[in-house]
């Protein structure tokens, strides 16, 4: 009786296909189930292009902004007074309209999802030039640049490879939350 037989190398190429076929199924079905958790809401699609096309951020970036701080809603106002898909608040409006886009927009503009996407990302910008990691730029986006300087400039906030630890755990769980959307709508969308 030989070892290789044509049975056994039947069965064998039968469990073979099985497995890729099964495999095949289960990543579809999981990836249909990130992207439900992970949309792209196609009203902004556009907008958010043209804002990652100007700025050079990275579309998953923007997507995982708006998806943790508005949930998509263009309309939304905090209890801190932010606004609109990207979560703005009109100082920080201000200062990347007059400052770093040089133009005057009125702060009802933040209810505007073109205005809103755009100058957001400016903003995400401004962080990642600044700081040059992301989860540092998340960091500053919740909890503002002075803060996050101030955690820089301290030996216990900062690890020797010069990133940020120990942070308070609700910037720490906005960073991990934001870094793994960003990973997500990076692997499901190739943006």
């Amino acid at each position: 009786m030989k070892f290789f037989n044509a049975k056994r190398i039947g069965i064998f190429l039968a469990i073979l296909i099985g497995s890729l076929i099964f495999g095949a199924i289960f990543d579809a079905v999981m990836t249909a189930k990130e992207k439900k958790n992970y949309p792209m809401d196609p009203r902004y699609a556009e907008y958010v292009t043209a804002a990652s096309g100007e700025f050079g951020i990275p579309e998953a970036a923007i997507w995982a902004v708006c998806r943790e701080e508005s949930g998509f809603s263009s309309g939304l106002r905090s209890a801190d007074g932010k606004i609109g898909l990207m979560q703005i608040s009109p100082e920080i409006f201000t200062f990347v309209s007059t400052k770093l886009l040089e133009t005057s927009y009125e702060t009802g503009m933040l209810y505007d999802p073109a205005t809103n996407l755009r100058v957001g990302t400016a903003y995400l910008a401004y962080l990642y030039e600044r700081y040059g990691v992301w989860k540092t730029v998340f960091a500053a986006y919740t909890a503002g640049t002075e803060q996050v300087d101030t955690w820089l400039g301290n030996k216990k906030y900062v690890t020797s490879t010069g990133e940020l630890r120990r942070l308070p755990s609700s910037v720490s769980s906005y960073v991990k939350r934001l870094d793994k959307a960003l990973s997500l709508y990076q692997k499901l969308y190739n943006r």
